[in-house]
């Protein structure tokens, strides 16, 4: 499984120009001892100025948001899955010197261009999405989750994520 993370991830984020391996100045920090990807989100590089902040931060979040689902079916928790999914996006976004701020608009919302692009790069991994579904609702409520949820939380999986980046910026993260 762990194997085919790393070609995803490089999916998502093509195409792109890996253009250095340099350190980054201040480095990010990791919010999770041991974090496989805080490697990534050091030395990942992406040409931003050539593809634009937004498809960078489109990128960016379709990685977290894949990563959140591989997580769950890497038999990690909802909590534990969103720590890594956060912590891979924020270590990429610092790495890349990416205000977080500048993925939303004056009302706070994801803006449109990042919210297309984003939520077409999700659906890349939407069968990870269809596996992890089951197994969050059954975190989360204690009872299985019906086959017409799981089709439905999957075909609008990428714009759950959407509205749960929105929900975090209001709470004033």
């Amino acid at each position: 499984m762990k194997r085919l993370l790393l070609p995803l991830l490089a999916a998502l984020a093509l195409p792109t120009a890996v253009y250095s391996k340099t350190e980054i100045e201040p480095e990010p920090k990791s919010q999770i001892l041991n974090n496989p990807y805080e490697r990534l989100g050091k030395e990942a590089k992406f040409d931003c100025k050539e593809f634009g902040e937004d498809s960078c931060f489109s990128r960016f979040i379709a990685m977290s948001a894949c990563t959140f689902a591989q997580s769950i079916n890497s038999d990690k928790t909802v909590k534990e899955s969103l720590d890594i999914a956060d912590d891979l996006f924020y270590l990429l976004a610092s790495g890349h010197k990416l205000d977080l701020n500048d993925i939303f608009d004056d009302k706070n919302l994801v803006k449109q261009d990042i919210r297309v692009e984003s939520i077409e790069r999700i659906k890349l991994c939407k069968e990870w999405a269809k596996e992890a579904i089951p197994k969050i609702v059954l975190e989360r409520t204690g009872k299985p989750a019906t086959p017409e949820f799981i089709e439905g939380a999957t075909r609008t999986f990428g714009e759950w994520w959407m509205r749960s980046l929105e929900g975090v910026k209001s709470r004033g993260y």
